[in-house]
């Protein structure tokens, strides 16, 4: 048989191994943030792909993670994450996802409310506990870190985009945005620890597109 063939042939079926790998390889991420941010209808986004329904009641505590393939671009990956509470007595539960899946991506979603009324601290708290949980090098229950412990990236989501974008306008790039501000010192914190911080502005309502390309960014380049 001709090499040139052969070789073809190996390719091929090296692209369809690895393409089937990774659809059946789930890759944990995992989705956090304050009440009322989106966590919910971003879960909804990752496996219905544009229709998201109206999400009427708040989650409490942490629920089964699930799988959902994100396919853009003619690329595609499977994903698991958990839909979790975002009140404060379910921060601990944040961290305890992390360490139980072994979580690799993270996204901490935001909203405009930081920016309609400064004196309001719900993202500011709730990211504060979360990357001091991540920077850790002990788990709450004692056990300490390994390195492959700490995920590969944290984005920050600034979710809501088709409400506030044009109120708080912004020219210039994207990672420039002032709602992004308030979260520098712990994206320092974390650059510190090896972990590379990935910003990121959102509708996840009305724009499924951008959520999977935010999602398929992520895993390629962190």
């Amino acid at each position: 048989m001709d090499i040139s063939l052969l070789t073809g042939f190996a390719v091929v079926l090296t692209e369809a191994v690895y393409s089937f790998y990774k659809r059946v390889h789930a890759i944990n991420f995992g989705v956090y943030g304050s009440t009322m941010v989106g966590k919910t209808t971003l879960s909804h986004q990752m496996r219905t792909r544009g229709e998201v329904p109206q999400i009427k009641h708040r989650t409490v505590g942490l629920e089964r993670a699930s799988r959902k393939i994100i396919k853009i671009d003619g690329n595609a990956n499977t994903i698991r994450s958990a839909d979790v509470g975002g009140e404060s007595m379910y921060w601990r539960a944040w961290i305890d996802d992390i360490q139980k899946r072994n979580v690799k991506y993270i996204i901490f979603m935001i909203d405009h409310r930081h920016l309609d009324s400064p004196a309001n601290l719900d993202h500011q708290l709730a990211w504060k506990f979360l990357v001091d949980g991540i920077c850790a090098s002990v788990w709450p229950n004692g056990k300490k870190k390994k390195n492959e412990d700490y995920p590969l990236a944290v984005g920050i989501w600034a979710n809501k985009h088709d409400i506030w974008g044009e109120k708080h306008k912004h020219e210039g790039e994207i990672d420039k945005h002032p709602i992004f501000e308030p979260f520098k010192y712990g994206m320092q914190k974390l650059n510190e620890k090896g972990i590379p911080c990935f910003k990121y502005i959102v509708s996840a309502k009305s724009q499924p597109e951008m959520v999977y390309r935010g999602i398929m960014t992520m895993i390629k380049d962190y």
